[in-house]
């Protein structure tokens, strides 16, 4: 099977998916007693998507989509995400998280009972502590950005009794592309078994504006940045492998030695789905019981006593 028949392969029925997803949204939603649905409006096609997905299933005076920009972030971010709200007929709002962002970087953690050994001398250090900004690696600005956005979600979820509906696909999902207690905090997550060539298959299918579908996808954490630059492989690449170590079972050296994936993908991706699982679950708990919550005690949600 070569890439092009694995990307075929993952074909979807549109309007069969769309009704399920739709039917998710709404029983899962209605049964916790909401009755509205609030989600971070990114002008990204997996928010795009998800926002017609929660209007279909609650009606768009039932769902508030939200900017959450910061001072770097694209002008065409928000343009889309305008497009997308006006075009799924849902409401929407700004919050801009600078100032959430940079305060919590210009602050700085105060030593006591020995914690200056804790860290690593570097610029940021003083006498008396050291400051966020200086303890700050490569993606630490964007997890902060991407925090600060479920904060606000969350906040607006409580004050409207609105469930936070996610929008992280399975693409991302299984590569642990996203900020752990960040973008991929949610009540509820429709698209989180769609990989990214399905998104685009029923984005095109519900409407979404065709900018949204054609650009690079973007988390927009600084100018330039894209997904496929941060990954290194493209979806349709990552997409066609994934599919079939996950969904067909095969066996990763196969893929490799039948010339169906090159080594350095097939072993990017089982890299990232070994040691992002945990990024997938809820924290694991020390079992000393015999009824251990998420093991061998799952709730579900329809159980009723």
């Amino acid at each position: 099977m070569n890439a092009n028949k694995t990307l075929n392969a993952l074909d979807i029925d549109c309007g069969l998916v769309t009704d399920l997803l739709v039917r998710f949204i709404a029983s899962q939603t209605r049964k916790t007693g909401m009755k509205k649905a609030v989600l971070g409006l990114s002008g990204g096609i997996d928010s795009s998507l998800v926002a017609f997905l929660c209007a279909a299933a609650l009606g768009g005076e039932n769902v508030l989509g939200v900017r959450m920009p910061y001072s770097s972030s694209s002008a065409e971010s928000l343009e889309h995400a305008e497009q997308v709200a006006k075009s799924a007929g849902i409401a929407m709002c700004t919050h801009d998280v600078t100032a959430m962002c940079d305060a919590f970087l210009a602050s700085s953690i105060v030593h006591q009972e020995g914690s200056g050994t804790f860290f690593q001398r570097g610029a940021g250090e003083n006498a008396s502590g050291v400051s966020m900004d200086s303890l700050s690696i490569s993606n630490s600005r964007g997890n902060v950005m991407a925090r600060s956005r479920m904060i606000t979600l969350y906040h607006l979820s409580a004050a409207t009794s609105s469930m936070v509906v996610g929008t992280s696909n399975k693409t991302e999902l299984l590569l642990g592309y996203g900020t752990l207690w960040g973008d991929l905090a949610c009540g509820i997550n429709p698209v989180g078994d769609l990989y990214k060539h399905q998104v685009r298959q029923l984005s095109k299918h519900l409407g979404v504006p065709r900018a949204v579908i054609d650009k690079k996808p973007s988390a927009d954490l600084f100018p330039g940045q894209t997904d496929e630059g941060d990954l290194g492989f493209s979806y349709e690449e990552i997409d066609g492998a994934l599919f079939r170590i996950i969904d067909c079972r095969e066996d990763p050296k196969d893929l490799v030695s039948s010339g169906s994936f090159p080594a350095p993908l097939i072993n990017f991706c089982l890299k990232k789905i070994t040691s992002m699982q945990f990024k997938r679950q809820m924290p694991l708990l020390a079992m000393i019981s015999f009824r251990t919550i998420n093991q061998s005690f799952n709730y579900p949600r329809d159980w009723s006593l």
